[in-house]
C-alpha cells in the first residue's frame, strides 16, 4: 500500500506545497526549481504583548440580559448583549520567515518528481538537468529542534546555490561566520482579525513589543566556496550542501513576561545549531525517523482495489471526476495522522486551525483556537487513530485554560470554577471576543474542551493525567457550570444567556435571532461534563460532597425535546429556522461527538438522523469540517456506505491539491477566497476510525460501519477505549480475524454489529491476542 504523495511538477501556490514540521517548527516545501520557496512557521510565536484584556461584566448587567431572555425578548436580549457584554479580539499566529534558494544555469529541469514519504516524515525532490541529477532531501527534527535539508548533484555540473532568509514580519537580516544567515526582531505588538476593517490592523509598538525571534541558518557544503553577502549566502561547485536552518522566540509561558530582545532568540539558535554539528546528516536522520515512527508506529489502513501508480494530484483529479480510487482514501487517512504527528508533539502547542501552517501575517480568523467545534475536531482522531503522544498538547492546552479561565467566570459571568468562550489565543484568552453574540458569546467552550480531553484519559488510561490534569479542569468546568445554570418556576435548570453556535432562528416578528436560553448544545455538553466528572472521581477513588451535588444536578435538567417535524430541536423552544443547511451540528452533540444519547433511545437517535438528513440535504456550501462531521455521524449511525459517501465527497469538493482541507468563503465578512482549515482532515480520519472500531470500557465493537466498496481490507494499529490495539482483517464485508494487544491486564466483550463474538477475553499486558472468525 504506498504511503507517500508524489507530484511531477513544483508547487505554485501554498496549497500545493507539502508540509513538514515536529509540532513546532513548521515548513511549508514548494520544491522550486530554479528557485525553492519555503515558508516557515513556529508554533509559539504569535502577535501580542503577552497582556490579556478582560472585560468586567456587572451582576445587574447579566441578570438583565437573562430577565430578558426569560421573558423571551430574544431579540432585545442579543442587541443588549452586543453593545455590553461582548470583549476584545483575540491576537493573530504569525509567519515566521522565509526560505529562498536559487540554482544558478538550471533553466529547464526535466524527469522532475518531488515526494513526501509518510512512514518516515521525509521530503525529496529531484529533477535532471544537463545529464546531472539533483537530489533535495529534507525533514523537521523533533529531537535535534531543526528542518535539515541535504541537497546532492549527480553528473558532470556541480552545485552552486545562492540563499536567502526573508520574513513577513519586521525583522534584520545578517550573515555570520562566512556560512551562516540570520533574520531576527519582533512580532507586531497587535494584529487585528483579517475580516476587521481598521486604518492599522498590523502595529507595531517600540515601547511594548511583542516577543523577539529569530530564524537561523547554517551552510555545510562538501567541494567548493561559500560567500556572503549583507543578507544572502552563495555558495559555488559544491558537490553537496547541507542546511541546518533552527528558530527560536520570546515565549515563555502563557503567564509568564516575554523576552523582547532579539539577541537572546540568536543565542538559543547558536547554541542549538553547535548541538547539531555534533552529528553527521545521515545520523540526524536515523535518529529522526526513529522518533517519527514511535509515534506514527505501526498503523495502516489497506484495501483491495487497482493500486494507482500516478501522481497525487492526477489520483485526485481522477476522483473528483468520478472514478473511484481506494488507494487514495487509505493514502488520505495516513496523511491526516501525519499532519497530527507533525503539528502536535509532546511540548508543543495544540494544532491550531491551520496545524501550525500559514503564511499570512493576518491569518483567516486570525489562525487561532476556535473552540465551537475546530479545536475539540481536531483531536477526535488522536484516541482511535492512536496517536496519544500527540494528544497530550491539547491536555496541557485544556490545563491552562482551566486557570486563565477562572477570570472570566468571575469578572464576566460571577461564577466559581473556570470558563472559555469561542475563541482561544495563545495567552489563553478566554473572555468573548468582538463581533456578534451568535458565535462570540458561548461560555460553553471550557465545558466542551473538558470533555474532548477526558478522550485522552479513555484511551490511555493515563491515571497521572486523569489525577493532576484532566479530573483538576472537570471539576473547575463543573463548578462553573452549577453556578452558571439558573432554576426556573419548573424546577429545572436552564444556561442563560445561551447559544447554538453560530446559528440564529426567527422570532415572531421576523427577527434573525442567535440568544435564547438552554440551546440543546448547552443540554448535551453539560450531560457530557457531568458524566465525565463522575466517571474521572469514580476512577480516582474520589470520594467529595460535589459528586452528590452534580447526580442531583443532573436530575433537574431538562431533556431533549423533539420537534413537530420530527427532529432533535436545537433551541429552547421549536423555532422557524434561519438556515436549515447552517454549517454546525450543534444539536446532535448528545450522540456524536458525546455519549448521552445512546442508540438504545431509538426515537432520540430517529430524530438526531431526522436533522443530519435535512440539514445535509440543504448545505449551501461543502464546507470540510462540516463534511467530516458528517462521516463521523453516519458512521455512529451505523451506515457505512453514507460515511464514505461523505469522506468521498470531501475528496472530491474539499480538498487543495496537496490534500489540505478547503474551507469554501463564507461571504460576510470574511471575503470571497478560499482558505486552508485542518480541522476536516483530522476529523475525517476520526470518521474513518469510527466505521471501523467503536469502543468503551470493556466492549469493543469492530466494523460497525464498513462500506459497501470496502469489500475486501484490513487496519492494523487502531486503539480502543482501555488502551488496547486492535488490528482487524476482513473478507466479502465480514470479519475473518482480529487481533487485540492491551497495555494492562484487562477483560473485554467482542461485538461484531450487534452480534456478540465473544464475552469476557481475558487479556493480559502486552500480550497478543488474536481471535480467528470462520463466519459471521
Amino acid at each position: 500500500m504506498n504511503k507517500t504523495l508524489k507530484y511531477i511538477s513544483p508547487a505554485k501556490s501554498f496549497t500545493e506545497a507539502l508540509p513538514l514540521g515536529n509540532g513546532s517548527l513548521g515548513a511549508m516545501v514548494y520544491g522550486g526549481v530554479p528557485e525553492e520557496k519555503i515558508t516557515l512557521n513556529y508554533d509559539t510565536f504569535w502577535s501580542g504583548t503577552g497582556h490579556r484584556e478582560e472585560k468586567e461584566v456587572s451582576t445587574d448587567t447579566l441578570e438583565y440580559a437573562r430577565k430578558l431572555l426569560f421573558e423571551e425578548k430574544f431579540w432585545e436580549a442579543e442587541q443588549y448583549m452586543k453593545e455590553n457584554m461582548l470583549g476584545f479580539y483575540n491576537e493573530s499566529y504569525m509567519p515566521l520567515g522565509i526560505l529562498n534558494y536559487e540554482f544558478e544555469k538550471i533553466e529547464e529541469p526535466q524527469e522532475y518528481v518531488r515526494s513526501l514519504d509518510l512512514e518516515k516524515a521525509v521530503l525529496t525532490s529531484e529533477f535532471k538537468a544537463h545529464e546531472t541529477v539533483y537530489t533535495s532531501r529534507m525533514f523537521i527534527s523533533n529531537p535535534a529542534k531543526a528542518l535539515v535539508i541535504r541537497i546532492t548533484s549527480n553528473g558532470p555540473d556541480k552545485l552552486s546555490l545562492r540563499v536567502e532568509l526573508d520574513s513577513k514580519v519586521e525583522h534584520l537580516a545578517k550573515t555570520e561566520n562566512n556560512n551562516c544567515l540570520l533574520i531576527s526582531g519582533n512580532a507586531p505588538s497587535n494584529v487585528q482579525p483579517n475580516y476587521v476593517e481598521c486604518d492599522h490592523p498590523i502595529v507595531y509598538e517600540e515601547k511594548n513589543p511583542g516577543m523577539a525571534f529569530c530564524c537561523y541558518l547554517q551552510a555545510v557544503h562538501i567541494g567548493g566556496s561559500a560567500t556572503v553577502s549583507s543578507d544572502s549566502l552563495s555558495i559555488k561547485d559544491a558537490d553537496e550542501i547541507v542546511f541546518y536552518l533552527t528558530a527560536a522566540d520570546g515565549y515563555k509561558g502563557y503567564d509568564q513576561k516575554i523576552e523582547t530582545n532579539p539577541e537572546a532568540c540568536e543565542k538559543n539558535c547558536r547554541d542549538q545549531i553547535r548541538i547539531l554539528n555534533s552529528k553527521t546528516y545521515d545520523e540526524l536522520e536515523k535518529e529522526h525517523i526513529k522518533d517519527y515512527q514511535s509515534v506514527y508506529k505501526d498503523v495502516s489502513l489497506e484495501l483491495d482495489g487497482e493500486e494507482y501508480d500516478l501522481p497525487t494530484d492526477e489520483r485526485l483529479r481522477r476522483v473528483q471526476n468520478g472514478k473511484q480510487d481506494l488507494g487514495l482514501s487509505c493514502l488520505f487517512f495516513h496523511y491526516n495522522r501525519y499532519l497530527m504527528i507533525a503539528s502536535s508533539r509532546k511540548g508543543t502547542q495544540p494544532a491550531n486551525l491551520q496545524g501550525i501552517w500559514s503564511e499570512s501575517i493576518r491569518p483567516v480568523w486570525s489562525s487561532n483556537w476556535t473552540t465551537n467545534i475546530n479545536t475539540e475536531m481536531n483531536y477526535w482522531l488522536n484516541g482511535p487513530c492512536n496517536l496519544i503522544e500527540s494528544f497530550e498538547p491539547f491536555v496541557d492546552f485544556v490545563e491552562e485554560l482551566s486557570h486563565a479561565g477562572e477570570e472570566t467566570a468571575k469578572k464576566q459571568c460571577h461564577c466559581s470554577g473556570w470558563t472559555a468562550n469561542h475563541n482561544v489565543d495563545i495567552w489563553r484568552q478566554t473572555g468573548p471576543v468582538d463581533g456578534e453574540p451568535k458565535y462570540a458569546y458561548w461560555p460553553m467552550g471550557g465545558v466542551w474542551l473538558c470533555s474532548q480531553s477526558y478522550e485522552y484519559f479513555r484511551y490511555s488510561e493515563d491515571l497521572k493525567a486523569l489525577k493532576n490534569k484532566i479530573y483538576p479542569s472537570l471539576r473547575g468546568s463543573v463548578l462553573f457550570c452549577l453556578d452558571w445554570m439558573q432554576q426556573r418556576e419548573d424546577g429545572l435548570y436552564y444556561t442563560a444567556p445561551s447559544t447554538s453556535p453560530e446559528n440564529t432562528f426567527e422570532d415572531d416578528e421576523g427577527h434573525s435571532c442567535g440568544v435564547s436560553y438552554m440551546t440543546t448544545m448547552d443540554l448535551a455538553i453539560i450531560k457530557e461534563l457531568f458524566a465525565n466528572y463522575l466517571a474521572a472521581a469514580d476512577v480516582l477513588g474520589i470520594e467529595e460532597d460535589l459528586i452528590k451535588l452534580v447526580k442531583e444536578r443532573s436530575k433537574l435538567l431538562p431533556g431533549y425535546q423533539i420537534g413537530k417535524t420530527g427532529m432533535i430541536q436545537e433551541w429552547i423552544k421549536d423555532f422557524e429556522k434561519s438556515d436549515v443547511g447552517h454549517r454546525h451540528f450543534s444539536p446532535v452533540f448528545g450522540f456524536h461527538p458525546g455519549h448521552s444519547i445512546k442508540k438504545t433511545d431509538t426515537e432520540l437517535v430517529q430524530a438526531c438522523q431526522n436533522f443530519i438528513e435535512e440539514k445535509a440535504e440543504n448545505f449551501k456550501q461543502q464546507i470540510g469540517w462540516s463534511c467530516a462531521w458528517l462521516i463521523n455521524l453516519w458512521a455512529r449511525l451505523g451506515d457505512g456506505t453514507k460515511a464514505n459517501h461523505y469522506y468521498e465527497e470531501l475528496l472530491r469538493q474539499s480538498v487543495y491539491d496537496n490534500l489540505f482541507d478547503l474551507h469554501p468563503p463564507l461571504g460576510e465578512t470574511e471575503g470571497e477566497r478560499e482558505v486552508f482549515q485542518i480541522d476536516g482532515n483530522f476529523g475525517s480520519a476520526s470518521g474513518v476510525a469510527e466505521m471501523l472500531i467503536s469502543s468503551e470500557k470493556g466492549k469493543i465493537t469492530i466494523l460497525p460501519a464498513l462500506p459497501d466498496s470496502w469489500k475486501n481490507g484490513k487496519v492494523r494499529g487502531l486503539l480502543a477505549a482501555g488502551a488496547i490495539e486492535v488490528d482487524i482483517t476482513w473478507k466479502d464485508r465480514k470479519p475473518v480475524s482480529v487481533s487485540l494487544r492491551s497495555s494492562s491486564d484487562q477483560n473485554v466483550s467482542l461485538f461484531y454489529r450487534n452480534r456478540k463474538l465473544a464475552e469476557q477475553i481475558e487479556l493480559k499486558k502486552q500480550e497478543q491476542q488474536i481471535i480467528n472468525l470462520c463466519s459471521c
